[in-house]
Formats: C-alpha cells, sequence, structure tokens
C-alpha cells in the first residue's frame, strides 16, 4: 500500500522582518552596549542598566509578539487539517 504525504505550506514572506523581531533585537544590542561599557568604565550601575534593558527587550518582544506583531503561528488545527 504507498502513503501519500501532504506538502506542508510555505512560510510567511516577511522573512522573520516583524516588529516585534526588530525591537527585540535594538533592545539587545543597546542593553549590551550599555553593559559593555559598564564593565569597561567599572560602573555597576551601567551593567545592571544594561542588564535590565535587555531583560525588558526581551519581555517586550515577546508581548508584541504575543500581540500579533510577530511572526504569524499556525494553529494545530490547521497543520492536521493539511
Amino acid at each position: 500500500m504507498t502513503k501519500t504525504y501532504a506538502v506542508p505550506p510555505p512560510p510567511p514572506h516577511n522573512e522573520g522582518k516583524t516588529v516585534a523581531a526588530y525591537t527585540l533585537n535594538y533592545g539587545v544590542v543597546l542593553g549590551s552596549v550599555v553593559l559593555a561599557f559598564g564593565m569597561v568604565l567599572s560602573m555597576m550601575l551601567l551593567v545592571w542598566i544594561g542588564a535590565g534593558v535587555i531583560a525588558a527587550a526581551i519581555v517586550l518582544g515577546i508581548v508584541l509578539s504575543l500581540a500579533g506583531l510577530g511572526q504569524p503561528r499556525r494553529r494545530p488545527s490547521e497543520a492536521e487539517a493539511r
């Protein structure tokens, strides 16, 4: 008996270039730069501020993704139906 396989749907055409992805990326880069300057200048306040910016960027990226500004998600029911 032969098996038939369904072809998966094509990925979105945005190539991951979404508001959530850009916000997360720029926030992590900015926080890393601040954190690095804090380490070079031996200023623990800048290190903690940089770490806080990174943490805030991660949370903001997740919130934006859940708000619909990230990569579109397929529901499990859609994937099983195809």
